[in-house]
């Protein structure tokens, strides 16, 4: 499915505009039923070809049953590929005979809806969105207005405007038009100045390290005193930093059974340094264990992830899964939700916005403080895709997510890729999947809100929700 290669690590962006102009030209000929079945198809390759790098990490790493893991992983692809089918549903046939921008907008509201149902379905699974791929084009200052579905909103406007203009001889004027207003709106939007936050002029000393500890290394407890002493030589090489940063559960045991060993780092690096880590954390009050970060300097500080991985680290509707929770023998499979609302991580007087891994796909996760310096800081453990497209295209998402807030993203992944992510989706360092090194450098906190932190999702959703609704009524009146 040629729609998965515009995204990183191949970046073919006119992939995106070729498919779904394909696929739209082609449902707009076909009735209803064959328009839903074309569909179900299409997102079922699409998905098959875009995260096929779910079968190893399930594979590979729980326990390689070759038949279970082959039925997840396609059960997991259907799932997805379900939430295509209201697009079939609206553009078939029957679509032709709408009012032509009604019809347009209509076809843009129901592949936004597609992409939201995915997002939030059983969890969600925000991956491929069309929006991601666009980040490298003039739509890129639309993402700290309202987002990243309205990018994808934006996208399908033009391709269905460009169909209707080449096969629709009555609305080439209109279609023109529209196309014509459509690249003078960004075009302006381009030349407007975009930027909604400001930051500061002193400047934070921080060292990300990327210890590159192989999967099967990382939860064998045999190990854990081997991968101590890398973190150690590798932070002690670092000295004089104001933060030190490493990956995702950078430990494979709780945080109470090193926490010897991160007060001593700590004291070999000198106070004035803080290291910020994943760990585990075991809650004796709960008898909980959390996927959680910690800032430790002369004090400790927590914050436990929300948004947890279905399957990785706990299992939904264990009525139902727990044959294959039993079976599977993933670590550390079974960790709870962190609150909704904690304490903000604070270094000095800035504030630290902790996402762990998949957290960095909702943005709906970062609770800004617009009156106070911060950035973010994504941890992740990528080793368990492999060397396959998923490191880069996580990190393409947290691109988006350093466009909508408009603030730096430091990222630590075990593995890789870990980065500097600039406010504006810039990638200033990086290094690459399947090395050991570390990035050395300064960032700067960031005070103020963009528009799509002030207001996320609802006014583009709101709008889908809109015209979706006008066509339903059109079509009971019609009815009547």
């Amino acid at each position: 499915m040629i729609y998965s290669y515009a995204f990183a690590p191949y970046n073919f962006v006119i992939l995106s505009y070729l498919s779904l102009f394909i696929l739209f030209y082609v449902l707009i000929y076909s009735s209803r039923k064959e328009s839903i079945k074309l569909t179900f198809t299409y997102g079922l390759f699409l998905y098959l070809f875009g995260v096929h790098w779910i079968f190893n990490s399930i594979y590979d790493f729980g326990g390689q049953h070759l038949f279970l893991s082959l039925l997840l992983t396609i059960l997991f692809v259907v799932v997805l590929a379900i939430t295509f089918l209201p697009i079939g549903f609206f553009i078939n046939k029957s679509y032709s005979n709408l009012n032509l921008h009604r019809k347009i907008f209509i076809g843009s509201s129901v592949w936004v809806f597609s992409e939201w149902i995915r997002a939030n379905l059983f969890g969600g699974f925000p991956w491929l969105l069309l929006g991601h791929s666009q980040i490298n084009t003039y739509l890129k200052p639309l993402y700290p207005l309202l987002g990243n579905y309205l990018v994808g909103f934006i996208v399908v406007l033009f391709i269905l405007y460009v169909i209707f203009f080449f096969t629709n001889m009555e609305n080439m004027k209109k279609s023109a038009f529209a196309i014509f207003l459509l690249i003078i709106s960004i075009i302006a939007i381009n030349n407007f100045d975009n930027k909604w936050t400001s930051h500061s002029n002193d400047p934070i000393k921080f060292s990300i390290i990327q210890p590159n500890i192989k999967q099967e290394i990382k939860f064998n407890d045999n190990d854990v005193s081997v991968i101590r002493k890398k973190y150690l030589s590798m932070t002690l090489e670092k000295k004089h930093k104001d933060i030190i940063i490493w990956p995702e559960t950078a430990l494979p045991s709780l945080y109470h059974e090193n926490k010897k060993f991160f007060r001593e780092t700590i004291e070999l690096v000198g106070p004035q340094t803080s290291i910020l880590s994943g760990v585990f954390r075991y809650d004796e009050s709960s008898s909980k264990i959390f996927n959680s970060v910690i800032l430790i300097n002369t004090n400790e500080q927590f914050y436990d992830k929300r948004h947890l991985v279905p399957f990785g680290e706990y299992v939904p509707f264990p009525f139902i899964f727990k044959f294959f929770s039993d079976i599977f023998s993933i670590p550390m499979s079974n960790l709870s939700e962190g609150k909704e609302m904690q304490s903000t991580l604070t270094l000095g007087n800035n504030n630290i916005y902790p996402l762990i891994c998949y957290e960095i796909t909702f943005p709906s996760l970062i609770n800004i403080d617009k009156n106070n310096g911060g950035l973010i800081v994504n941890f992740s453990n990528d080793a368990w895709f492999g060397n396959s497209s998923a490191p880069s295209q996580h990190l393409q998402i947290a691109q988006i997510r350093a466009l909508e807030t408009q603030r730096y993203i430091l990222r630590s992944a075990n593995t890789g890729i870990s980065a500097i992510i600039d406010p504006y989706g810039n990638i200033l360092n990086k290094i690459d999947f399947g090395v050991e090194g570390t990035l050395d450098d300064i960032v700067f906190v960031s005070k103020g809100k963009t528009p799509f932190m002030d207001f996320g999702d609802y006014p583009i959703l709101m709008l889908v929700f809109i015209f979706m609704f006008l066509t339903f009524n059109t079509k009971s009146q019609e009815n009547v």
